[in-house]
């Protein structure tokens, strides 16, 4: 279904040319040197057909962005967005409570529909600051509802996934969304939401404190450890090759070349033939992906794909930024940028923890987010227009001459902005 939407819209706009607002949108460019620079990497892969997934993932991606950008052109289309936004949260939430209390398939870490727990979290976290900043905004008691069911249960189904760094990331983006918003207007409602959010949350807290301060102090010292030992991998695989590596290929060239041994540095030289062996559980024991999104990129495509891909970022980041001093008059897009920013603060911060950035799922969903501010900033000229539903009422005036025999028509015209829903 989502593949027939994605090929649907594209088809759209190839065939309405006009529709186009932008053909070269905002880091579109740079998008594509990165898959040009992840096709070079393929010349160092020793097994070339597992980059080819990641690289297919990527052109995905940048046209995902740039349908995104393009296809948004009112207030009721980023609503929409907004809505599916909560509904995908829910929907994992859903997800979540019955794997764990109808069919009792989770006993430890809740992973939604996920790979991996930390997958789950991170999703959730790109979404739920934008959530906050809705209901903080919201004059509809229905969207506040629905809003607010949707951020309660995504926060429950983060502190379900018993990820560390999810958890105080989640806090740290939520109070960083809530800041902003109040920072830049301080009104009522946002105050009294504000402090029933703190209590929903300190009850949430108490009930999950004992698993939650469990599960840091049982965290093992190995895994710190074995993510020391990938960075070292990575650097030494991005300063031995110019391209890298080979995109998606870091972890097939630790298993089977000599990068091997840069996480077992505690194997001598002389036991190491037998150390290897296949039968040896300890030998695979700490093999696995990059958890430094940045060294993974250098690793895998060079350093110069990762600054590349250190300053797309940093694009997106600047014009989000930009936003919301634009925005600052217009609540309603105003809590959209801000939202979303937070929760991009959130994932690049978890990319020091996390490779969890080139998962598809919060890959696309990454993408599409970017699509969604690029979008505000391309039409932020008309988004006054658009915050305003505007009424044009006309009625017709007899005014007479100085010849009593004429008289002349003409239209008084009065605007009337129809309040929304969503200031």
């Amino acid at each position: 279904m989502c593949d027939f939407f994605f090929f649907g819209y594209f088809l759209w706009l190839l065939l309405n040319v006009r529709e186009v607002r932008k053909w070269l949108p905002l880091n579109i460019v740079l998008m594509w040197i990165l898959v040009v620079c992840a096709l070079f990497s393929l010349s160092n892969s020793i097994n070339p057909y597992y980059g080819l997934f990641t690289i297919h993932k990527m052109i995905r991606g940048a046209v995902l962005y740039w349908i995104t950008v393009n296809i948004l052109k009112s207030k009721d289309d980023f609503t929409t967005v907004i809505n599916a936004l909560a509904f995908s949260v829910i929907f994992q939430g859903v997800i979540v409570f019955y794997a764990k209390y109808i069919v009792k398939t989770v006993v430890v870490r809740s992973v939604g529909t996920f790979p991996h727990p930390n997958s789950l979290a991170m999703y959730l976290n790109l979404i739920l600051p934008t959530l906050l900043c809705m209901i903080l905004v919201s004059k509809s008691k229905k969207q506040t509802l629905y809003y607010s069911f949707a951020l309660v249960l995504g926060m429950i189904a983060i502190v379900f996934t018993k990820s560390r760094g999810g958890l105080i990331i989640m806090l740290g983006g939520l109070f960083m969304a809530a800041g902003i918003s109040t920072m830049l207007k301080v009104s009522f409602q946002k105050l009294r939401i504000l402090f029933l959010g703190l209590v929903v949350v300190s009850i949430l807290g108490s009930l999950a404190a004992p698993k939650i301060i469990q599960r840091f102090q049982k965290a093992p010292k190995e895994s710190a450890e074995t993510r020391h030992y990938f960075n070292s991998a990575a650097r030494a695989m991005a300063d031995d090759y110019f391209w890298g590596i080979g995109i998606n290929s870091y972890s097939y060239s630790l298993a089977n070349t000599e990068y091997y041994w840069y996480v077992y540095p505690d194997v001598e030289d002389d036991d190491r033939e037998a150390f290897r062996d296949p039968d040896n559980a300890r030998a695979v024991s700490r093999l696995g992906n990059c958890h430094h999104i940045y060294l993974l990129w250098a690793s895998e495509c060079g350093w110069i794909s990762m600054y590349i891909f250190i300053l797309l970022i940093a694009l997106f980041m600047l014009v989000n930024s930009y936003l919301i001093l634009y925005t600052r008059k217009m609540p309603f897009y105003n809590a959209i940028v801000i939202g979303l920013l937070c929760g991009f603060t959130t994932l690049h911060l978890q990319g020091f923890l996390e490779w969890v950035y080139r998962q598809t799922q919060v890959y696309y969903l990454f993408h599409f987010l970017s699509g969604v501010v690029v979008s505000i900033f391309v039409q932020r000229k008309n988004l006054q227009l658009n915050n305003k539903n505007i009424i044009i009422e006309t009625k017709s005036l007899e005014i007479s001459s100085e010849s009593p025999s004429l008289k002349r028509k003409f239209f008084e015209g009065r605007m009337i902005r129809k309040e929304s829903n969503i200031e």
